[in-house]
């Protein structure tokens, strides 16, 4: 039975945005936490991009992509686009601003708090 279930799930993936529908998300503020790029046999420059949202929680969700076209720099404020009905579900939307003010609060929790990503574990993106 263990067998079985390994090669059942062997081949599984993580979803891509297609695969869903549209409506299915919701736009969310969030920041582009790190970036690495690295170059294919074909020297097309791919991005995996790991970033935080929903910045009002205590603890802010995190999210990545790998081999994403986007260029992004660590910092830059996103717009993430959420599943409606599993959070934990998410993708790069835009480079952008939804919520100013969230943006603005979480922002200002770093400060306080000395520096870096406020309640987040950044040696996750290592």
């Amino acid at each position: 039975m263990l067998a079985l279930m390994f090669l059942c799930c062997k081949g599984q993936t993580k979803k891509s945005y297609e695969d869903y529908d549209d409506g299915d998300f919701l736009e969310v503020q969030g920041i582009v936490v790190k970036t690495k790029r690295k170059t294919d046999f074909k020297n097309v420059i791919k991005s995996s991009i790991y970033f935080i949202y929903n910045l009002d929680k205590d603890t802010p969700d995190v999210g990545y992509e790998i081999d994403s076209p986007f260029m992004l720099d660590e910092g830059e404020p996103a717009i993430i686009l959420v599943h409606k009905n599993d959070k934990k579900i998410s993708f790069f939307g835009a480079r952008g601003i939804v919520n100013e003010d969230v943006l603005l609060s979480y922002l200002e929790k770093c400060q306080q708090t000395g520096g870096g990503y406020y309640g987040v574990d950044e040696s996750s993106f290592n």
